[in-house]
């Protein structure tokens, strides 16, 4: 253990954005070279799942979500009384969707003070581009983040600052202590494994789990309607598919963006990291890897992805619009699609894609995680009340919390189509399109439920029973690497722009070689060695 500065502390990109010296009072923190100390285990929540509205369709592997084709039609209050105090409670989030109204002017978040029982003052900051990092790094050095903050898993120095700045939660979460808030108990254990550094536990997660996974999707109907059938495929018969849906003169391509996910399933990528040989191998690094970016730069050269889809992210347009044929998005995206979709026949199919053998490609997982939640350093009695805030915001699907929460009030905020909760215009904006920020303070689990749109749910559960028993989750996730930390954003930018430049014949396939080399001795071999530390630690805690 030692001293540091908070200069010292928050470095790299923060140190620079903050650019003021000086942790309040400074705190003892654990060495950034200390691999054991910053991975040390610790006793896990214990898991007990809730026992809410039975699932339409059966979970047939541990990682499926619960399924539901319609919202239970009399959901119940799971809650008694309200978990704050009556005192404000500040918090730093970022959104996705425009920024609601402020809560003198929005009747959803002045409902939403009354139920917690603590008026909710929440600084919301657009999620896109670096803005969210940058209020971030600016409330850090202000000292301003507030009772409940939003992280980034990939901040840097990450189990530091969480050591310095956020309380730590072992004492109220860890075992069967959290049985004490059945809602954050509901969470996975996967889930809690990324909140957990240096010995403690320092954060809530906000859980995605397998909902957060990139796959194939396909408008089923513009399919259905050139007359070609998609199936299983593999990476020829995609290319068959992809030559014979694009046309340019009527403004239709095969691909949003170059199908990455669908690539690395079919040529057996690793998910990230994996250990070979008793060593860890970043994908980056393998032959495989080439042959990917061989494949896509194809499929660029022969027209089959969008004009713009390797130089710019419009996907969830084109796609919407008829313009893409297929893209890569997430599970969780299919309903904000629905929601897009301009024309009545609109439906997504979800491909399950096989190797060269025919055997089916490798599921990589998404994190099981978004991100994590933080809470400022307090008392006992405040942390409770806290605690019982974000418990009270993971109230599961099914639940009237969850449905206030998602939807609003009845009649403003939606109205029943059959039980089925639907956004009005003043939802959608005064609820954030259903996603109000304080998800990124706490929430339930993601189930797989697509309102209106019962069949999707068939689609992607059948899709979901095929491709889970290959599903793989990154080897690293949950450990911490300091070299990563620091230098790890700025690699993977570096590789998603060399990636750009081959697929758009500016840069030569030998040049991924190069990078590759000088990856590794700049600080790859380093990340390697840290993880694999790392891993001999926690092993398979």
């Amino acid at each position: 253990m030692t001293m540091i500065s908070r200069r010292r502390l928050l470095g790299g990109s923060l140190a620079a954005a903050a650019g003021i010296g000086g942790l309040s009072g400074c705190a003892t923190v654990t060495r950034s070279t200390d691999i054991a100390a910053l991975n040390k285990p610790v006793g896990l929540p214990t898991y007990r799942r809730f026992d809410g509205p039975k699932p339409d369709l059966p979970r047939s592997h541990p990682l499926m979500p619960d399924c539901f084709y319609r919202f239970p039609a009399q959901p119940v209050r799971v809650t008694e009384g309200r978990p704050g105090d009556g005192s404000d409670v500040s918090g730093t989030v970022p959104t996705s969707n425009p920024i609601p109204p402020t809560a003198d002017r929005n009747p959803y978040w002045q409902e939403l003070n009354r139920r917690v029982g603590s008026p909710l003052e929440l600084t919301i900051t657009s999620a896109a581009g670096s803005d969210y990092t940058n209020k971030f790094a600016t409330s850090v050095a202000g000292d301003t983040l507030g009772d409940l903050f939003n992280v980034d898993g990939k901040f840097s120095y990450l189990p530091q600052f969480l050591e310095a700045r956020a309380q730590d939660l072992t004492e109220y979460l860890s075992g069967d202590a959290i049985l004490e808030y059945p809602f954050l108990a509901n969470l996975s254990t996967d889930s809690w494994r990324g909140c957990v550094f240096s010995g403690g536990i320092r954060a809530v997660p906000i859980q995605r789990g397998v909902m957060s996974s990139n796959l194939l999707l396909a408008r089923q109907d513009l399919l259905d309607q050139v007359g070609v059938e998609l199936g299983s495929p593999t990476v020829d018969e995609l290319n068959k598919v992809a030559k014979a849906v694009t046309d340019g003169k009527k403004n239709r391509w095969a691909f949003a963006v170059p199908p990455a996910a669908a690539l690395s399933a079919m040529l057996g990528l690793p998910n990230g990291w994996e250990v070979r040989d008793g060593r860890l191998v970043h994908s980056r690094e393998l032959p495989e890897h080439k042959e990917m970016l061989a494949i896509s730069t194809k499929m660029q050269a022969d027209g089959l992805i969008h004009p713009d889809g390797v130089a710019k992210n419009n996907q969830k347009v084109w796609f919407t619009q008829g313009s893409a044929v297929m893209t890569q998005d997430t599970y969780s995206s299919i309903q904000s699609f629905y929601r897009r979709a301009t024309v009545k026949t609109f439906a997504i199919g979800l491909p399950v894609v096989r190797d060269s053998a025919g055997k089916v490609g490798r599921f990589l997982l998404g994190s099981p995680n978004n991100s994590i939640a933080a809470m400022r350093p307090s008392s006992p009695e405040r942390t409770k009340m806290l605690l019982r805030v974000l418990n009270w915001m993971a109230a599961p699907f099914g639940t009237e919390e969850y449905l206030f929460r998602k939807f609003g009030l009845p009649e403003r905020h939606y109205n029943l189509k059959g039980t089925d909760p639907v956004l009005t215009e003043a939802g959608s904006s005064e609820v954030c399109l259903g996603e109000f920020p304080i998800q990124y303070l706490s929430d339930g689990g993601y189930p797989v439920y697509f309102p209106g749109h019962p069949e999707a749910v068939d689609v992607a559960y059948s899709h979901l029973r095929t491709i889970l028993p290959t599903a793989i989750l990154q080897p690293t996730y949950g450990l911490y690497s300091p070299t990563d930390s620091t230098k790890g954003k700025v690699a993977d930018k570096d590789f998603d722009s060399l990636t750009k430049e081959i697929q758009l014949g500016r840069s030569d396939l030998s040049d991924w070689d190069k990078a590759v080399a000088n990856w590794r001795k700049s600080g790859g071999d380093a990340i390697r060695h840290e993880y694999e530390e790392a891993l001999a630690i926690k092993g398979n805690k």
